[in-house]
């Protein structure tokens, strides 16, 4: 059995394989987050075995909800952590049980949908999302809540394209892939989260700016990225196609070496064109008009949620068992 210490241990330093230009962070809360995560799936059915518990404890989902959101403590870092453990527990239910039929895929999907508006279905992955979904609402403006509810939804129906190509056998274009994965990466609600967790909540007419687009369009990128290349060889060995590295092989003719290259350099460009915005958007002409407060949500905005989700997955990439044994 894993012992807490084991899943503890690569939280102070988490490796890092480039030099990124933001600093690692993680809520000083993490270990008593830690200690009780597991209450919360447990009360929906999951994890009822050893094995089972293991195998959860391996993705170190408090460690990555930790460094997500690093201002967050106690119950609010609570759903940070409750929402990864969600993703894996459907992304595993995806792999093992659901994902070969998209008519099953779109039925489960169907059934979670429901609880983007609260609704709860009696089916435990269901049932779990409304009640994470609900919390994270609460208190919560309009305008968050429905730009939110879009991502979810999102998030949710592009399972079902994944969910085709697999039964089909053929793997996705390399451009179809890109744009399903923008959505089923799963970046989008873990940054609507953070404007929550970090108190940087985004009014519509903020949350619009172009540089802004561009840099939340960057940080999907970036993740896209580096998820793919931690999870090549797991891929790889489970004849899963749809992988950024085995799509730029098959397209390219490349190596598998020259292929993760151009991957790496992908995850590079990213980096540098959010940077590169973020600085347009400090100097733009188009802030003039704003308040002070406003210009500082703005910055918080761009550090305390975009920033973070960029570090806090890099840092998890390549600390979590789920990628490396």
């Amino acid at each position: 059995m894993t012992s807490t210490a084991e899943i503890l241990s690569p939280a102070p330093e988490a490796p890092v394989r480039d030099p990124l230009p933001f600093p690692h962070r993680a809520s000083p809360d993490f270990p008593a987050a830690h200690d009780r995560h597991l209450a919360w799936p447990r009360s929906f059915g999951f994890l009822a075995t050893d094995t089972e518990r293991d195998h959860h404890l391996k993705g170190q989902f408090p460690l990555i909800a930790a460094m997500f959101y690093p201002n967050a403590t106690g119950s609010e870092l609570d759903i940070g952590v409750d929402q990864q453990s969600w993703y894996f527990l459907f992304d595993d239910a995806l792999d093992e049980q659901w994902g070969s039929s998209p008519e099953r895929v779109r039925h489960l999907v169907g059934l979670v949908q429901e609880g983007v508006t609260g609704q709860a279905s009696p089916l435990p992955l269901a049932a779990a999302f409304a009640d994470m979904r609900q919390r994270s609402c609460h208190g919560m403006p309009e305008d968050w809540i429905r730009r939110s509810a879009a991502h979810w939804s999102s998030y949710l129906a592009h399972h079902v394209h994944e969910a085709r190509s697999r039964q089909s056998g053929a793997p996705m274009p390399l451009s179809t892939y890109l744009q399903v994965r923008r959505h089923t990466i799963g970046v989008a609600p873990v940054i609507d989260l953070a404007e929550r967790l970090s108190s940087c909540v985004l009014p519509d007419h903020l949350y619009a700016l172009p540089h802004l687009s561009v840099m939340r369009e960057m940080t999907k990128t970036f993740v896209i990225c580096d998820n793919d290349i931690v999870s090549l060889d797991k891929d790889a060995a489970r004849g899963e196609q749809n992988n950024l590295v085995l799509c730029l092989e098959r397209e390219h003719g490349l190596s598998r070496p020259e292929a993760l290259d151009r991957a790496l350099r992908r995850r590079r460009e990213a980096l540098e064109l959010f940077t590169s915005a973020h600085q347009a958007l400090l100097a733009s002409t188009a802030t003039d008009h704003l308040s002070p407060a406003e210009r500082d949500l703005l910055q918080r905005y761009c550090t305390e949620a975009l920033q973070t989700t960029i570090r806090g997955a890099h840092d998890w990439h390549h600390a979590s068992t789920r990628y490396h044994g």
